[in-house]
């Protein structure tokens, strides 16, 4: 497993006075502070939005007791030489999640910080060195005269669009700054005098264009030349626009595959001329408008009477706006519509919008002068050789169609200009585009960027019939194929096709990376047309991705024989930093971990994803419920913040009796908020457990702060709209569950614990009376849980008498069951577990996307690990070695997680990879004690299990990173842990021969319990 390339995005640090590393500290020797974060952020961004942002740190490692504890800390920001913020002194052991606090931030501004802190003997650090971030575009209005710009009448089957501008800076006076500010839906690619800005992919990502569209911030200060400059826009569908229309018959592409597809809105023309002022016109269909969206009036003549205006009313045949028109109208003049903004019960992201973008450049010169531009009519559109792009389907880019230098320094940018092929490219002037929503906000991305985070060559290459080549990577991946061709003619075709399982004869086999069972379409490929290039030409998809362990490849001419470097994986992942890792002696455990991580990896994008094939959306429970498998392997600070943002978004603001409910994913492309698919409460809730993650993992609450009224909204809506006497029916129950589970059972559950997560949101805010208001309501809940579920016959929780393996983990892990049961529940959920087969012969998990997890914490905070160690290496299903067992379709066995415990549907799932969170927290022992925030206080407890010999562990906390490794011989064990700075810790040492080993120094030890001996330390390595 190749680690990935630290985080980019960096930027110089202003040279100032008061802004340097102190001299060595004084409180001990060697300690420092270091890892400066801002929002979650280490890379020093370029782009917040967050005024009020929050800063996180840590004490570097080291031998020094005076690293055991921070006592206070000291934080002072800078705008170039001027303090905007000085903390003072301030009294705390708290290193992450402290907000800003001082002068107002402002749009542009470029920061510089630093931290010092106290150590545990009250003696000051120095200095930490600087680091710093860039303020975005905090208001709309910094946009200035930008407009949203297309290619002007382009048809839906047309080729994508590119754009071009060229400016001329002062050749007389240095460039200070340069940035451009660009958000292109679907999807953008842009580049300076011909060279691209950032090596990061598939931007801006997923959105729900109705309410707010991502912008990027690019810093092109040394990409400008003196005098002429050009900047390239190249523009792709992704997710905003997906039609199973689009279609390339020229290269067999005629059925698309789309598992949903974008909703086309209103669209028609004026009946008869409107004057200005009016504030109503007569159109030729009002169909598929929306009250509280836009209507676009004048949109057929590339924008220059394009007037946007929210609609107040539809009528029979009318459409009423508000506010008036500022100029006349002609009868026929083309009108169209948005989506709707104030989500009701429809899937509101899902409305269609066109190619387009938005971009403004500020050029800062010594002296003070600047040069300004921004999108207008002014830039230059053709359609360029992108000829097809599908977010599901995939791309046909033919190389012919390549104009060469065309975004470089005095380019041809006329409707004569050259393509290879000797056709005219056909420049004209860009055409106004309304925005995709009067409602949409142009935002910042708080998450980090998705990036190429590894490359996988072909561990074999056949040829299962004639004229194809199968290319196997050996490892399932999330990404592009790269092709590299030589001596291939012009006007050659070849076809790319990805799969994650192969046919009987050798060829791929698609149907987990398709649903819909030919419905939905069945096509699902790249092309790539040559150019004939000497010296070679090589392609990789700019727009879309695929999951992919076998490529195949058609269309190459005869007699040419493909090598390995031919076509190279290349694996995409959103660049959230590598949290945790563990290994041990078993081969069958390491393989479980591989499989989860690449899982985990495969379906962090710009959000978090279900698959990336089939759906490829953003269902919560997806990455809520596998939470503290996936947060130690991947640092989620920033990531989930983004979610956050979504999730706000995917939540109804209409006056009906679903306001306040949030859809089943976010963005809500497909189903809206009604039905099975969309009123969930283990889906919906994740408004308040994303925010509880923030406070438990990264001790940040800033988050839960400013969204905190939706927060109440949706509890509000489940305690009006779905909870009956506190019993909640969830729809989906244990979606995927090998076994029917009680949706009343999973539904009251989740009832609970996101009462309980709101209720300690609430009590850091300082919000006493909703702390108390919710913390009954989970009291409330937990005796009716009690009260309708609890079997006292058979000491197991049941509903109408059914029970599972789900409804007594549930019980268990959330601390629902009386301590007096806690056993008896215990001991029934391990006899499920060993009697659940068809023909009784166990053990096996039949837990899904809700039961899992908690099926596994159970098992392991009661003990019975013994069990957990009996599920993995049962090769029936459901189990986990029903995926690793070689079969024709994944020979070898599947090298990823599964949708579904009998292989069905997707191959790359998160949710039945909820195991992993043993391996890591009670294998290598490494989890948070009970009660802390940020893994301030920890736990280590390695248990013992099966035939391991040797366990080796990892996580970075906020405080630092702490390890845990042991190996066993015989009887004999040797344990070494290292404890982070700021931390301490209970380790609990396994007594194998039952002697109690003696004490380390600083370790104090505390009792002998259950098989172990618990020792309190300090931050530190200690060896047992």
């Amino acid at each position: 497993m190749k680690r990935r390339t630290a985080l980019g995005l960096s930027v110089a640090i202003p040279s100032t006075a008061v802004l340097t590393a102190g001299p060595a500290a004084a409180s001990g020797p060697g300690l420092r502070v270091v890892g400066l974060r801002v929002d979650g952020r280490p890379d020093e961004p370029l782009g917040l939005d967050d005024p009020d942002p929050v800063f996180g740190w840590r004490f570097a490692e080291t031998s020094s007791p005076a690293a055991d504890r921070q006592t206070a800390y000291q934080i002072r920001v800078h705008d170039g030489g001027r303090l905007l913020w000085d903390s003072g002194k301030v009294d705390s052991s708290v290193q992450s999640g402290v907000r800003y606090a001082g002068r107002a931030l402002t749009s542009r501004q470029r920061l510089s910080w630093q931290v010092r802190a106290w150590g545990a003997d009250r003696r000051a650090t120095g200095w930490s060195r600087p680091s710093t971030w860039e303020m975005g575009l905090l208001e709309q209005s910094d946009w200035g005269g930008a407009r949203w710009i297309e290619y002007p009448g382009r048809a839906e089957t047309q080729p994508m669009p590119i754009f071009a501008r060229q400016f001329t800076t002062d050749p007389r006076r240095k460039i200070l700054r340069a940035r451009l500010y660009l958000s292109g839906v679907g999807m953008h690619l842009a580049t300076v005098n011909g060279r691209t800005l950032t090596d990061e992919v598939l931007a801006p990502g997923y959105a729900n264009y109705q309410l707010s569209s991502e912008y990027r911030v690019y810093d092109i200060s040394d990409q400008l030349r003196k005098g002429e400059n050009t900047i390239g826009v190249r523009l792709g569908n992704g997710p905003a626009y997906v039609r199973r229309s689009v279609v390339n018959p020229a290269v067999g592409r005629t059925a698309p595959y789309s598992w949903w597809q974008s909703q086309l809105k209103g669209t028609g023309t004026l009946v008869g001329d409107v004057l200005a002022g009016a504030t109503t016109v007569t159109l030729s269909s009002v169909t598929g408008y929306h009250v509280g969206g836009t209507v676009n009036v004048d949109t057929g003549d590339g924008g220059d009477n394009l007037e946007s205006r929210v609609i107040t009313a539809i009528g029979a045949d009318s459409i009423t706006f508000t506010p008036g028109l500022s100029k006349p109208h002609p009868a026929g003049a083309v009108v169209t519509g948005s989506g709707n903004n104030v989500a009701a019960s429809d899937a509101s992201a899902g409305a269609a919008v066109t190619p387009r973008f938005i971009a403004r450049l500020e050029v800062s010169y010594a002296g003070g002068k600047e040069t300004v531009i921004v999108s207008d009519r002014e830039w230059r559109a053709a359609l360029g050789p992108l000829t097809t792009d599908a977010w599901y389907s995939g791309s046909d880019f033919d190389a012919r169609r390549e104009q060469p230098g065309w975004d470089r320094p005095k380019s041809d940018l006329s409707a004569t200009a050259k393509r290879r092929d000797g056709t005219a490219t056909g420049w004209i002037a860009a055409g106004i585009a309304p925005p995709p929503n009067l409602a949409t906000r142009l935002v910042a991305r708080t998450a980090p960027p998705v990036r190429i985070a590894d490359r996988h060559e072909p561990v074999s290459i056949t040829n299962p019939v004639p004229g194809t080549w199968v290319f196997d990577f050996g490892q399932n991946i999330v990404g592009f194929p790269l092709l590299r061709l030589t001596g291939v003619p012009a006007g050659t075709t070849i076809r790319v096709a990805p799969a994650e399982s192969l046919a009987a004869d050798g060829t791929v086999d698609q149907a987990s990376l398709r649903g819909g069972g030919g419905s939905r379409g069945v096509d699902l490929f790249n092309t790539y047309t040559t150019a004939g290039l000497r010296g070679g030409e090589s392609w990789r998809p700019d727009f879309n991705y695929f999951g992919m362990q076998w490529v195949q490849v058609t269309g190459l001419p005869d007699g040419y024989v493909p090598t390995s470097s031919f076509l190279t994986g290349l694996r995409v992942q959103a660049e959230t930093p590598l949290a945790g890792a563990v290994t041990t002696s078993n081969a069958r455990v390491n393989r479980l971990h591989k499989m989860a991580w690449y899982s985990f990896a495969g379906n962090m994008m710009s959000v978090f994803t279900d698959c990336p094939g089939r759906e490829k959306l953003s269902y919560p429970a997806d990455y809520t419920m596998p939470m503290g498998s996936i947060h130690r392997n991947f640092d989620l600070d920033a990531y989930l913040r983004t979610h956050e943002r979504h999730l706000v978004e995917g939540q109804s603001l209409a006056d009906t009796p679903m306001r306040g409910n949030v859809a089943l994913k976010t963005p809500v492309y497909d189903w809206g908020y009604t039905g099975r698919f969309g009123d969930e409460i283990n889906w919906g809730n994740a408004i308040i457990l994303v925010p509880g993650f923030l406070r438990q993992l990264y001790g940040d609450v800033s988050v839960a702060d400013r969204y905190y009224p939706r927060l109440v909204l949706f509890a509000d809506y489940i305690a009006r709209q779905k909870a009956v006497g506190h019993i909640v029916d969830a729809a989906l129950a244990d979606w995927v569950s090998a076994e029917p589970v009680s949706g009343k059972i999973t539904g009251t559950w989740g009832y609970y614990m996101m009462a309980k997560d709101l209720a300690a949101l609430a009590a850091d805010l300082g919000k006493t009376a909703d702390a108390a208001r919710f913390s009954a309501l989970a009291a409330g809940i937990k005796t009716a849980f009690n009260t309708t579920f609890w079997d006292p016959a058979r000491k197991l929780y049941a509903d109408n008498g059914a029970v599972s393996q789900t409804a007594q983990a549930l019980a268990l892990d959330a601390g629902l069951v009386p301590e007096a049961e806690r056993q008896a529940v215990l001991d029934g959920l391990v006899a499920m577990i060993y009697a659940f087969h068809p023909d009784g012969d166990g053990p096996h998990l039949s837990g899904g996307t809700i039961g899992m997890a908690p099926t596994v914490r159970a098992l392991s905070a009661g003990g019975r690990d013994d069990v957990l160690w009996d599920v993995i290496h049962e090769d029936e299903q459901p189990g986990y070695g029903y995926f690793m067992e070689s079969t024709v379709a994944n020979p070898g066995g599947m090298t990823t997680m599964g949708e579904r415990w009998n292989r069905g549907d997707s191959k790359n799932h998160m949710i039945l990879a909820q195991i992993e969170e043993w391996f890591h927290a009670s294998l290598a022992g490494i989890r948070a004690a009970d009660g802390t925030t940020a893994y301030r206080e920890l736990v280590i407890q390695p248990k013992v299990v099966g035939d391991l010999t040797f366990v080796k562990g990892h996580y970075v906390t906020p405080q630092g990173t702490a390890r845990a490794a042991w190996k066993r011989d015989g009887d004999r064990l040797r344990l070494t842990v290292t404890v982070p700075p700021n931390t301490g810790a209970e380790v609990w040492v396994p007594l194998l021969g039952g002697r109690v080993p003696g004490t380390p120094r600083r370790a104090t030890f505390l009792r002998t319990t259950g098989g172990y001996a618990v020792y309190r330390v300090p931050s530190g390595t200690y060896h047992w």
